[in-house]
């Protein structure tokens, strides 16, 4: 509860007073490529902007609806004189079969992946189930995350091998970033005793909305974590970030009443300016699994780095893995490897 409301104190001061650098800060992208997962609006959109005016010589938006898609590009291009490629691809975290697909088209199509960031978003209005049979939130924000995440190492380590197009260029190690929330401070996770993690926590009478979803964001710690220890991910940084408070979709998807929405509006930050936070752990080295908040690295929950906590950690990747290699097998052979 301590680290909790001294986490609570130091986000809301940063909100006022944290120095988040611009993309001048960080040099020309020349001859690199990247990828947004949810780019089409909010943190994800602010990203690829970002990313655009540095000049990366590909640069994959990957988005459900490739019409909004498209619009998300030709705003990106209006704002930035982006020159390189820009490509929409289409992508629905709440679908295996859609991950799985656009997995082989980035370790077919392109050549290097010098960064990605997974920005999962998901609509928390209500619970809903899949196609897969999955409760929707556990799904996107953590199933889908995670399983994208390591069918995406192969080619990121490889990319640690390639030289720049230019020997000037700055030496920026591949990055995997996944988009997290300060949410998972106040994660109560009761359904932790469960004997199958994931069985238990497939079922929405078992927990309430707001805390599945911060549970949810918690798995992304996890899963960063575990994520930088395989062998596969070498050189590879792999970090989680959390944007800040933004004034995004997230009133209305939560329902906030109007006066929690005038105070998000007076603290919260554009999603262009949370997203430069994403941009700094996406391009800045970090420790292996790092949290990163206001561009800075943050401790995680205190709980999570005890031993009841790495152990529950393991149990749930190791759930996480088996549920996986039964949709994709390869990723047995990228676990393992």
């Amino acid at each position: 509860m301590a680290q909790t409301l001294s986490f609570a104190f130091k986000g809301f001061s940063d909100q006022f007073f944290a120095a988040l650098p611009g993309p001048e800060t960080y040099g020309l992208l020349t001859g690199r490529t990247f990828l947004v997962t949810g780019s089409n609006t909010g943190i994800g959109l602010g990203l690829a902007t970002h990313i655009a005016l540095l000049q990366p010589a590909q640069l994959i938006l990957a988005v459900r609806d490739l019409n909004k898609g498209q619009a998300a590009k030709e705003s990106i291009v209006a704002q930035t004189g982006f020159k390189g490629a820009l490509e929409v691809w289409e992508l629905d975290m709440a679908d295996f079969a859609s991950v799985k697909r656009f997995a082989d088209r980035v370790n077919t199509d392109l050549k290097r992946l010098d960064g990605a960031n997974l920005n999962a978003a998901v609509d928390v209005r209500s619970w809903g189930v899949t196609a897969d049979g999955w409760e929707r939130i556990l799904q996107v924000n953590a199933l889908s995350t995670g399983l994208l995440g390591v069918l995406l190492l192969p080619l990121l380590q490889a990319t640690t091998k390639l030289p720049l197009p230019h020997t000037d260029a700055s030496r920026t190690p591949p990055h995997l970033t996944i988009t997290g929330s300060a949410g998972m401070y106040l994660a109560k996770f009761s359904e932790r005793s469960g004997a199958k993690l994931l069985e238990t926590l497939n079922n929405e009478s078992e927990s309430n909305i707001i805390d599945r979803y911060n549970t949810s964001k918690l798995f992304n710690l996890f899963l960063a974590r575990e994520i930088a220890t395989l062998p596969q991910a070498k050189g590879v940084v792999v970090n989680v970030v959390h944007p800040g408070l933004c004034t995004s979709e997230l009133g209305r998807d939560l329902s906030l009443s109007p006066f929690t929405q005038w105070m998000v509006g007076k603290v919260g930050w554009t999603p262009a300016k949370g997203a430069l936070n994403v941009l700094y752990a996406l391009l800045r080295p970090t420790p292996p699994g790092a949290y990163i908040a206001a561009c800075a690295e943050y401790p995680a929950p205190s709980w999570t780095v005890t031993k009841p906590g790495l152990d529950l950690q393991r149990k749930l990747w190791s759930e996480m893995v088996e549920l996986w290699t039964g949709i994709v097998a390869e990723v047995s052979r990228i676990v393992e490897q």
